[in-house]
């Protein structure tokens, strides 16, 4: 595959990614409902795939590219499929403390109606650094959570204008380091 097309292609990909991040205002973040997740995505020169995600209970499961793994169509993600994608996961020691999860749960509420920077492309073979909220969807007949990107760095980046969004994705590229 031509450079140019492969381009297209991942462009093409992300601006679907990014149409699936727009969300619905009525969407609220109840405490003890949202998971936060930071996770690197690269597909040049093979798939890597690696992250965390971090329950409303505070418990941090980790994951590979080994890991059976569920992606978010259109930014929904199936119960069944978020439940399995922590199963598949393993579960580190890390325990987040109650105030920092009621903390970062009360500015996730905010950040769930940032509105979204464009897709400014900056390189290839980079993959990508994602940070995002996970929520209830009750917009949805059929029980689903949305997801919400916060901040989208490498081959292309975008981000959530909210402040509280920068504040999360912080917090979380903090602890993917």
């Amino acid at each position: 595959m031509s450079l140019k097309i492969f381009k297209i292609c991942y462009l093409l990909f992300f601006i679907s990614f990014l149409a699936g991040s727009c969300h619905d205002p009525l969407i609220e973040v109840k405490s003890g409902d949202c998971y936060f997740q930071y996770e690197y995505i690269n597909h040049a020169w093979g798939f890597n795939h690696f992250g965390f995600i971090i329950t409303p209970a505070g418990e941090m499961y980790t994951y590979d590219k080994t890991t059976p793994w569920a992606f978010a169509e259109n930014g929904l993600l199936s119960a069944d499929s978020l439940s399995n994608n922590i199963k598949s996961s393993v579960r580190k020691d890390t325990l987040i403390s109650n105030s920092d999860l009621i903390n970062f749960q009360g500015l996730a509420s905010s950040a769930i109606s940032g509105k979204m920077t464009g897709i400014k492309i900056r390189g290839a073979d980079m993959g990508a650094n994602i940070c995002k909220i996970i929520v209830p969807d009750s917009t949805n007949p059929v029980k689903s959570y949305r997801e919400i990107v916060l901040t989208h760095i490498g081959d292309t980046e975008f981000h959530n204008l909210a402040p509280e969004a920068s504040v999360i994705a912080a917090w979380l590229t903090k602890m993917g380091r």
